[in-house]
């Protein structure tokens, strides 16, 4: 296992630290992990068991860490896969939380990775406050075709996290690898604006925003950005960051109109098998993160 690098962020250089002479200091609350591109699918060809390195690695600096909630961004199996990535995320100690990809949708998985993780979104529901799910079997008026779309919200340690659904529903293979905003009744666009439109600006750092494509230019066009970067700029000094997979890449974007930073995570399937760790920072005023890039043997 190799350590890749640790970055401080939202306004910090190096280590959080008290910026305000009058702010009691940062403590360290808690950390949460970022897992991206299982991959598993019905072929033998390592990714599953590169998930469960990924997951056993969780688990066993979980308690050092404080590592309380897993994030996993999309495309995490399909076919055949999917089962057994449900039966490896299982293995999680930490309250983990399944993010669907775009592969998920173009391999026709999109019904069955809501069969497969149905029911785990039901007890997150009862485990997590302020829980809300949107539709899911929804008309989509775009491609007049039905989606099942995944958008949720919830509140924990002082946070507010949304996962969200950009995946795009056309058969186009270009096309589909791109972001896109499910603007319709019940869609993704709509959920995002409701949920965050309840928040009054302030400079708490206090929401996290989780999907499959990276919320910024080149996964989404200028237009699409426009939406997405007009809901959150009334609160950009809540918007902390937006983490993300799909690139098969780590990067870090900083979307200035927005307010908030991209954290993008490589994929565990290819090349280096990456786990983001991020500690979370706050003295009961605002917040900061420290970002962690964990390779694995």
């Amino acid at each position: 296992m190799g350590l890749l690098l640790a970055l401080a962020c939202s306004g910090a250089d190096s280590q959080p630290a008290d910026s305000v002479d009058s702010e009691p200091p940062l403590s360290h609350l808690f950390s949460f992990a970022v897992i991206a591109d299982p991959h598993v699918s019905g072929s033998d060809n390592g990714n599953e068991q590169r998930l469960q390195t990924a997951v056993a690695w969780i688990n066993d600096n979980a308690s050092a860490e404080r590592v309380e909630l897993v994030w996993i961004v999309g495309d995490i199996g399909w076919g055949d896969g999917l089962p057994r990535a449900r039966l490896a995320l299982d293995e999680l100690e930490p309250t983990w939380l399944p993010v669907i990809g775009d592969n998920e949708i173009h391999i026709d998985s999109e019904p069955e990775f809501d069969q497969i993780f149905g029911d785990h979104y039901e007890t997150l529901a009862g485990r997590l406050d302020s829980w809300q799910k949107g539709a899911v079997e929804v008309h989509n008026d775009t491609y007049d075709v039905t989606s099942w779309m995944q958008n949720f919200s919830f509140d924990y340690g002082g946070l507010h996290w949304v996962g969200l659904d950009w995946n795009s529903r056309s058969d186009n293979s270009l096309l589909g690898e791109l972001g896109e905003l499910n603007d319709f009744e019940d869609g993704s666009l709509p959920f995002f604006q409701n949920d965050l439109g309840v928040f009054e600006a302030s400079e708490r750092e206090d929401i996290l925003l989780f999907s499959h494509h990276p919320m910024h230019i080149g996964a989404f066009n200028d237009a699409q950005m426009a939406e997405l970067t007009g809901t959150t700029e009334p609160i950009a000094g809540r918007v902390a960051g937006a983490y993300a997979g799909h690139l098969h890449l780590n990067a870090e974007v900083e979307v200035t109109e927005g307010g908030y930073v991209v954290w993008v995570t490589d994929a565990t399937w290819d090349d280096e098998n990456t786990v983001r760790l991020v500690r979370v920072f706050g003295n009961g005023i605002r917040h900061e993160y420290e970002q962690e890039l964990v390779e694995l043997d």
